[in-house]
């Protein structure tokens, strides 16, 4: 069977994903999103202070104004976000979607991808499953950057401090 190894493995629907992706990229961390589908909730969002202060260093907003349906203050449908997001996410060369495949999870980090036909072993070396983050757009997109970022700053706050 063939093997897929990466540093992270997202699993999951919704918004939350993608900001995970496109947050931990924005840091360096490669990742592989698996079997990710958008939530289509209907009318446009208002996005909060939290939410636009996450998306904001990794330039997703100005990727996002063309769909959005207000400026100021900004507001976007969440089918639309996630549309706009998973666009971004798929130029970006540290992001890889797998859509309409299913993850069999063996282990925390180790499991099978399939589209039906085929099937290929995949191990990361993390896993963040989504299905316990929040879908609602303004708390999926603070609880995704937060959970990307926790992530990252682990690995800093294990890397040995140098003199200067």
């Amino acid at each position: 069977m063939p093997a897929i190894d990466t540093p992270l493995l997202i699993v999951g629907h919704g918004p939350a994903a993608l900001v995970i992706a496109k947050t931990a990229s924005g840091r360096g961390l490669p990742s592989l999103v698996i079997g990710h589908e958008p939530i289509d909730a209907g009318c446009a969002v208002e996005l909060g202070p939290e939410a636009l202060a996450a998306m904001a260093p990794h330039g997703v907003l100005e990727v996002l104004r063309p769909y959005a349906a207000t400026q100021d203050p900004f507001a976007i449908a969440p089918l639309l976000f996630e549309q706009g997001l998973k666009h971004h996410c798929i130029a970006d060369m540290l992001v890889t979607i797998f859509d309409e495949m299913v993850y069999e999870a063996s282990s925390a980090v180790a499991g099978v991808l399939t589209d039906g036909r085929r099937r290929w072993s995949v191990t990361a070396d993390h896993m963040i499953d989504v299905s316990e983050l929040p879908t609602e757009l303004n708390s999926a997109i603070v609880a995704g950057a937060a959970a990307a970022n926790s992530l990252v700053d682990s690995f800093t706050d294990r890397r040995p401090r140098t003199s200067g």
